[in-house]
């Protein structure tokens, strides 16, 4: 492979896409998290707030990371931390400034604007942007999922839903995949919406049983499909603080004059590559302020049709309720309730 060492091209059966609430109930009750919350950096990604490509824009990077066994009572094993007892870090933790630092430095790896400029390191990481994404030409010009897939290329040694190895074989992944419960990515781009408080992506996986007890060591499994070390994973597109002039209410002064509503919205079971979060706001916005529903309720419901119904890809001609998607939708109103921060009502819909 040209611009880095070689990788690891053999595929596994990928692991399902479901919504978010099922691979928390796959992965279960968390025991032992490690959490980083919105390291922030800036590059040329996906669209800003009109939509345009190519622009630098701030990101945040949030992660957390469950792990299969708690950080006290195995000082019988020296598999799994001990780190509670001890008061020192194991293999059974990880190091949240050296976390940090995966992170950040693969996302400066976008920001050179020439991906091999950085030495072998950064070589390394242009051949695992190729190997996750399926083309150089997209390492130029990244949208938001290529520089996702490389983070979590980074972290785990596989792309997105686990089916292959991405990384080259010189490098070794940040984690271990056999200690994992979940795992939890979320990309942030807080000035990418025109009305909003900005748009993220969030995938998180739940991690397989067996395979902590090494299902990936044997012979068997290696030309077996529990080589994929995940159960199922998810992916959320979310929009939120969309702060749009809407004519609502049930009172007779409410029927007068628009008054601001909040929503959030976010599409589990996200499926899609490209950056669509510019058309999805414009369809969001454009259904609110047309709106002259006496209910939150009713609001929302349209909101949520309207984009599982009406909303197209380029020029697909499927609605997104055949893709899967589920879509859930938050209504806020700020004003209605004087002696209350907000009422609010929410609604999912789709599958």
């Amino acid at each position: 492979m040209p611009g880095g060492p070689p990788t690891n091209d053999n595929t596994d059966p990928p692991a399902p896409l479901v919504s978010s609430f099922r691979v928390r109930a796959d992965a279960g009750e968390p025991v032992a998290v490690v959490r980083v919350r919105n390291l922030q950096g800036a590059i040329p990604v996906g669209r800003d707030a009109w939509g345009r490509s190519g622009k630098l824009q701030p990101v945040l990077l949030s992660s957390e990371i469950s792990f299969a066994q708690p950080f006290s009572g195995n000082a019988a094993s020296s598999s799994v931390s001990a780190s509670g007892d001890t008061d020192k870090l194991d293999a059974g933790t990880v190091h949240y400034g050296n976390l940090s630092k995966t992170l950040l430095s693969s996302l400066e790896l976008w920001g050179q604007g020439r991906p091999s400029a950085g030495g072998a390191e950064s070589s390394g990481l242009a051949a695992s942007a190729i190997v996750a994404t399926g083309s150089a030409a997209e390492v130029k010009t990244p949208r938001t999922a290529d520089v996702f897939e490389l983070l979590w290329v980074r972290m785990t040694g596989r792309v997105v839903d686990g089916s292959r190895i991405a990384l080259p074989l010189d490098q070794l992944p940040f984690l271990d995949a056999a200690k994992l419960r979940s795992l939890s990515l979320t990309m942030s781009l807080p000035k990418a919406s025109l009305l909003g408080a900005g748009v993220s992506l969030t995938t998180t996986a739940s991690f397989r049983d067996d395979f902590s007890k090494g299902g990936d060591k044997t012979d068997d499994d290696k030309s077996s499909s529990s080589k994929n070390p995940l159960r199922s994973y998810s992916r959320a597109l979310r929009i939120q603080g969309l702060h749009v002039p809407t004519l609502i209410g049930v009172n007779s002064n409410e029927r007068k004059a628009k008054q601001m509503v909040v929503a959030d919205v976010e599409i589990d079971r996200f499926d899609v590559a490209d950056d669509i979060y510019s058309d999805l706001e414009r369809t969001i916005v454009e259904t609110m302020e047309a709106s002259s529903f006496e209910t939150l309720e009713a609001l929302a419901s349209q909101v949520a049709n309207k984009i599982l119904s009406d909303f197209r890809i380029g020029d697909s001609p499927a609605p997104m309720k055949e893709r899967g998607w589920q879509v859930r939708v938050c209504l806020e109103k700020p004003i209605a309730v004087p002696f209350a921060e907000c009422p609010a009502v929410e609604v999912t819909m789709g599958s």
